[in-house]
């Protein structure tokens, strides 16, 4: 069962390669550290957007984008251009895993209808990469497997967050960051066990961690 829009992410990186020849000479630690304000920039849309600035969710809809394509391009320069480094792999890992903490946590802040949810997926999430990783430690591939990796939550985080827009600013009443939450935390579970269980099973084999 190989659930999940991880590999999505190779098919993108076809739609980035026009970009290559204009950051040859850029680092690409540099572009995955710059995900990180952009993150900031997204929880704070979150926040505000939440609190009545319907209008920041459109914000922070383009800032995800840009955040996602930014976390694209990076590790494509460094694989183009031989500029691949132990640093590298470990600041590719951290950033998006900042930008993830940053805009969750706040979702868990921004309404107290959205806490105990928020406070559950951000458990969740980290449950995710750690048991992607896991396997690593005895030898085994990572996993990507699972209805709600990074790329696939933050896929519907975009979907809702529109919707969240017009219902808020057409009064629908319906709650679309609430139903992202729950969506993140039951799918999260199953992505949790579905890749736990390969790491507990001799011999298995899997794929890159998300």
């Amino acid at each position: 069962m190989r659930l999940g829009l991880y590999n999505v992410k190779y098919a993108a990186r076809k739609l980035i390669e026009g970009v290559l020849p204009h950051v040859k000479n850029v680092d690409p630690n540099l572009v995955s550290w710059s995900m990180v304000p952009i993150g900031a920039a997204v929880a704070a849309c979150y926040y505000f957007g939440a609190g009545g600035q319907t209008w920041l969710y459109l914000v922070a809809i383009g800032l995800t984008c840009l955040r996602m394509y930014l976390g694209t391009l990076d590790g494509l320069m460094a694989e183009r251009f031989k500029k691949e480094t132990p640093v590298g792999a470990i600041v590719n890992k951290v950033t998006p895993e900042l930008c993830d903490v940053m805009y969750l946590v706040v979702l868990a802040l921004a309404r107290p209808e959205w806490t105990n949810l928020g406070l559950g997926v951000i458990t969740v999430a980290w449950l995710t990469t750690f048991t992607g990783m896991v396997g690593l430690v005895s030898g085994k591939p990572g996993q990507s497997i699972g209805p709600v990796g990074q790329t696939d939550r933050l896929a519907a985080l975009l979907v809702l967050t529109l919707a969240a827009f017009f219902s808020d600013s057409y009064g629908w009443g319906i709650d679309f960051i609430w139903i992202f939450l729950v969506w993140s935390l039951f799918g999260g579970i199953v992505t949790v066990l579905l890749r736990l269980y390969p790491n507990l099973k001799d011999g298995s084999h899997g794929e890159a961690t998300s």
